[in-house]
């Protein structure tokens, strides 16, 4: 294609600096673009000063102008339906001549960050993991007697749920914790379900959940679990570090306790990811892998500052779980959630004035809900993510019952 031809010189109708014809005329764009709107418009009438000066610092006098427009030849029959690639302006020249792509991410059509990928890597065929036996076993929890009640009274469904998280984190505590340098297959699924079958235990504490509908609370327990998950390990981690216990002098930040009981070193932990994907833990790291947790340290830190009490972190975690699993399912649901966030919100206010003898505590609640501000922003990126991985068949497995792995 030969280079683009550049037309300059003054506009017939103004004297301004032109950009090419328009209209057959050599003219600026702000006369091309009057023209265009105007061409058929005040044929019949005058001015009454007469050959105004169409150009003083503005367009003073629109009929004026009309009239010089078709004075010098403009015609709105040559109006360029089919206008080619030929510069109109000074700079398109220079420009013209970069013919790359804004991004290789717009020109392949696929997110930079998985450039690397190799189609034919991706998995159309599907090896389908059954889940179901896990929602079985939250039925029969939620259907039998709360396991982690003691012989007290508890005044409110917030206070015992805290007992229930106590009771559990108490006989993690007692034990050592070991370090896990590889995750793989094995790791993964028993980490996953110790997290499903403890949070629905610790769901089956809240009085006013277990009164609901089986479905609802099933559709609950599927978004809660992986909120559960990582917010219940992260407040672990901040325990452990306000004991000293999580690390020693040599080691560095990045240790997280996970379910099980163990201790994770982020940057050093190894990645067995083939049997769900065909790519390697450095291909597909954006989506799963330690560097998907790096924010967490931020949050951790945030955590460890305003060091909640068990209550008030009961009352972050349920808050949290409840407000995605409305926003999610909708419906009844929605309308369960909203039921038990009210209920929790008046337990956290009894339990202000009578336990904690405090009367003005909103900047207590707007320091925890900043933190769970930030934790929905984590959750929205990873169920994007998820989400183009999916699209682009980045791993090889599909799950029964997928929607309780958004956030994985």
């Amino acid at each position: 294609m030969p280079p683009a031809l550049h037309i300059s010189g003054l506009c017939e109708v103004c004297d301004q600096p032109a950009f090419g014809k328009h209209f057959g005329v050599l003219s600026c764009r702000a006369c091309a673009a009057f023209f265009r709107r105007s061409g058929n418009w005040l044929k019949q009438k005058k001015c009454d000063k007469k050959n105004c000066k169409i150009f003083e610092q503005s367009y003073k006098c629109k009929i004026c102008r009309l009239k010089k427009c078709y004075k010098v030849g403009m015609d709105v029959s040559k109006f360029q339906k089919n206008r080619d690639l030929l510069s109109n302006s000074s700079n398109y020249s220079q420009r013209s001549k970069v013919s790359t792509p804004q991004s290789l991410a717009n020109f392949l059509g696929r997110p930079e960050f998985i450039l690397c990928f190799e189609p034919d890597r991706t998995s159309s065929t599907k090896t389908i993991i059954d889940v179901s036996y896990l929602l079985e076993k939250a039925s029969r929890i939620f259907q039998q007697d709360p396991s982690y009640l003691g012989p007290y009274e508890y005044k409110s469904s917030l206070e015992r749920i805290t007992y229930a998280m106590d009771a559990m984190k108490s006989k993690k505590m007692n034990k050592s914790l070991e370090s896990c340098e590889m995750i793989g297959k094995r790791e993964t699924l028993f980490f996953w379900e110790l997290t499903f079958i403890g949070s629905a235990q610790w769901l089956a504490e809240f009085q006013e959940f277990r009164n609901l509908d089986m479905d609802v609370k099933l559709d609950i327990q599927k978004s809660v679990w992986t909120i559960w998950m990582r917010l219940a390990a992260l407040a672990e981690t901040s325990e452990y570090n306000r004991m000293n216990t999580l690390k020693s002098e040599e080691e560095e930040d990045g240790l997280f306790v996970c379910s099980g009981g163990a201790r994770v070193n982020m940057e050093e932990v190894k990645m067995d990811l083939s049997w769900c994907t065909n790519y390697s833990a450095e291909e597909i790291a954006r989506f799963m892998g330690p560097k998907v947790g790096a924010n967490w340290n931020h949050l951790l830190n945030d955590l460890t500052k305003l060091n909640p009490t068990n209550t008030e972190f009961n009352y972050m975690l349920l808050h949290l779980c409840l407000h995605d699993a409305g926003k999610k399912y909708q419906g009844k649901v929605l309308e369960a959630t909203e039921r038990l966030l009210g209920i929790l919100a008046d337990n956290l206010h009894t339990y202000y004035l009578n336990k904690m003898r405090m009367t003005n505590y909103s900047g207590r609640i707007a320091q925890m809900m900043k933190i769970n501000r930030m934790i929905e922003l984590e959750l929205r990126d990873r169920r994007e993510k998820n989400y183009l991985a999916n699209v682009f068949d980045l791993y090889k497995i599909e799950y029964s019952h997928p929607e309780m792995f958004e956030l994985i």
